[in-house]
């Protein structure tokens, strides 16, 4: 793991793991580790992918402040650590906020540098209101300051995630415990955005890989925004797995990974 110092001076951790070939760097989402990924990372380096993955400010092992804490900042961090390492042909995968993090990311510098992405299981709009509905279940404007705080303290899985990786994580967590009141603000921030423009205007091949129970939004929440995905894309959805099928169905998730990334 390694260090790196962003403009606005906050130490942000990551792991750039060796490879031939492309790149892959993958992004956590709200409160999420770069450990997520530990199903994912080997297939990738057998791949020959150099695999990157980091750890957002006051997430994991990144230093924990409560400066800038906003999607676009994210995204700024990450293309810092792109420019930092000198990054091309990038498959960007980002899981819920991640994924937030990447269109925020394709408005601010644009494609360059990338070669596809993977967006695993949000939505580009989370606040429902009278024209959308396949935002986080029951937050709409006049409900926001109660759902907002809470709804991500709910259970977010439909199947178990097996013990050796919930072990795992538990260590990294315990080590570097997450302070949510710190992050509301981000949590906030990432609540209140809308990203369809972003999707609709994206022209890289996107895989977007869904939760078919998830407990976040209604069933089937996706479909309200598929046809905004250009022609070179591809909706995947795993039936049974809810917000995180990375890490609760990741033989079923890497299938429709790799196959997508080859």
């Amino acid at each position: 793991m390694a260090t790196l110092t962003t403009s606005d001076g906050v130490a942000l951790n990551y792991t750039d793991r060796p490879g031939r070939g492309p790149v892959a760097v993958l992004l956590s989402g709200y409160s999420g580790i770069q450990a997520e990924w530990m199903e994912q990372i080997p297939g990738l380096l057998d791949r020959g992918y150099r695999v990157v993955t980091m750890d957002w400010r006051s997430h994991g092992q990144s230093e924990r402040t409560s400066k800038n804490l906003r999607i676009s900042r994210l995204a700024v961090d990450l293309h810092e650590l792109i420019v930092h390492l000198d990054l091309q042909d990038i498959t960007l995968v980002g899981h819920s906020m991640g994924g937030s993090t990447i269109w925020a990311y394709l408005s601010l510098f644009g494609e360059d540098r990338l070669h596809d992405l993977v967006i695993v299981d949000e939505s580009p709009k989370l606040v429902n209101d009278e024209d959308w509905t396949a935002g986080i279940r029951d937050l709409t404007w006049s409900t926001f300051e109660t759902i907002a705080p809470t709804f991500i303290k709910n259970r977010l899985t439909a199947l178990p995630v097996d013990q050796k990786i919930k072990d795992r994580l538990k260590i990294d967590k315990v080590a570097n415990p997450f302070n949510f009141d710190l992050t509301y603000p981000l949590l906030k921030d990432h609540l209140l955005a809308d990203w369809r423009e972003n999707l609709a205007d994206c022209t890289l091949p996107t895989l977007f890989v869904a939760g078919g129970a998830s407990p976040l939004c209604k069933e089937g929440y996706f479909h309200d925004f598929e046809t905004m995905l250009n022609q070179e894309s591809l909706l995947k959805v795993i039936q049974k797995s809810g917000h995180l099928p990375h890490l609760e169905s990741p033989q079923e998730f890497n299938e429709e990974f790799y196959n997508f990334i080859r």
